[in-house]
């Protein structure tokens, strides 16, 4: 419980820096967002709204499925299954993002606002990636034996 705690307190301080960093591009970015009518990164409180939301969104579908483990609605095989896939997704958006980062429209938005855009895939395959390994074990039904002496 004290491991999940500090986990998710690692969390929220990602997803702080990620908001700093997301609401701060430069001038060139700051007129791309107009163009591109982003309005969820327009400044850091709608900004950190915006990366709270998607990370609460994550969080809710990782503890959802340890859930479904916990509650043996899912074997705990499957459950490693589908939060891996969540995971090798959240590295294609990872991949998606810096090869986009490197065309003229988003290479000039500034080093933070970069770092901001990859951080934000980053922090999905950590979350999914720790609910791998701290996946509820599947307990085996105790046989109950006799002990009677012979």
């Amino acid at each position: 419980m004290k491991r999940k705690f500090f986990f998710y307190i690692l969390v929220a301080a990602l997803v702080l820096i990620d908001a700093l960093l997301l609401s701060s591009p430069n001038l060139l970015g700051k007129v791309g967002l107009m163009i591109y009518k982003y309005f969820y990164l327009k400044n850091f409180p709608r900004t950190l709204a915006t990366v709270t939301i998607l990370m609460v969104a994550a969080v809710l579908i990782a503890e959802f499925i340890a859930l479904l483990v916990r509650n043996k609605r899912l074997k705990r095989s499957f459950g490693i299954i589908l939060l891996l896939v969540f995971v090798v997704l959240s590295g294609f958006v990872l991949y998606q993002t810096i090869v986009s980062f490197q065309a003229w429209t988003y290479a000039h938005t500034g080093q933070r606002f970069r770092y901001g855009a990859y951080l934000l895939p980053c922090m999905f395959m950590l979350i999914f990636g720790y609910k791998v390994f701290t996946l509820p074990v599947e307990v085996e039904a105790e046989i109950p034996v006799d002990n009677k002496p012979l």
